[in-house]
């Protein structure tokens, strides 16, 4: 079983902790459908990319000032379709455990967060999905959504920034910090790899072979085959549990 040693870890949003593609699918092909555009075209690029984007790509003529179309397809998605919206497996105890100490007393935590989000999505469903199906975990310190960077994935952008605002959280002054990204979409693998991140990507939206191409290190079905070894201020161990193989 592969061991991964890193000091912070980066976890994308949709597809990787909360099943949502379900949910983004059935909401695009209705706007494709109002707007007369082909969701099989769409589809194939639309995991993964910022809102936005798709929307300057193939709808051009929506009127997208201040983001409020944007905002009517996220929200849309949170609130119309949560029947078919759940967690990845592993995700919550995952996350929770992250923020405990190895060693440590029941309820004890560390002072400040070492994951972070780095999402495509906008704020409004990141804090949709933090107030209702990840409640139980808590927003965390450092999510960085869509409007938090010029370039989206597979920029680096995202992820860059979630690693310094983390070593700013801990006023950690160290260089050549390791980090680790869990991805589930191509677009998101390639960024996090830019990054200089290892990546963790799981089969949740994509095949194994696409996240394999875009320079996936590790693919795992989902985050039940990922758990904590050790926990400490200074470094997690992680334990990646019967990871895919590439096919030759």
């Amino acid at each position: 079983m592969p061991l991964i040693t890193v000091n912070y870890l980066l976890f994308d949003l949709d597809g990787t902790l909360v099943s949502s593609t379900d949910a983004a699918d059935q909401t695009w092909k209705d706007y494709c459908e109002k707007h007369g555009v082909s969701y099989e075209e769409l589809s194939k690029t639309v995991h993964g990319t910022r809102t936005a984007e798709t929307l300057a790509k193939y709808f051009p003529n929506v009127d997208n000032t201040d983001n409020k179309a944007v905002k009517e397809l996220e929200c849309s998605i949170a609130n119309n379709y949560k029947e078919l919206v759940s967690l990845v497996p592993g995700a919550s105890d995952l996350l929770i455990s992250l923020d405990r100490p190895t060693g440590s007393l029941p309820g004890e935590v560390f002072k400040h967060r070492k994951w972070a989000i780095v999402t495509s999505g906008t704020p409004w469903v990141a804090d949709a999905w933090f107030d209702h199906i990840l409640k139980s975990v808590g927003k965390p310190e450092v999510l960085i959504t869509a409007n938090d960077v010029t370039s989206g994935k597979p920029a680096p952008d995202g992820y860059l920034l979630a690693a310094q605002r983390l070593k700013e959280k801990w006023q950690d002054d160290r260089k050549d910090l390791r980090t680790v990204v869990f991805e589930d979409a191509p677009v998101g693998v390639r960024a996090g790899k830019a990054s200089g991140s290892i990546v963790v990507a799981l089969t949740t939206t994509y095949d194994k072979e696409s996240l394999f191409e875009a320079g996936a290190d590790y693919v795992v079905e989902d985050l039940t085959q990922v758990c904590v070894r050790s926990n400490t201020t200074a470094s997690t161990v992680l334990i990646i549990t019967d990871p895919m193989e590439r096919d030759e």
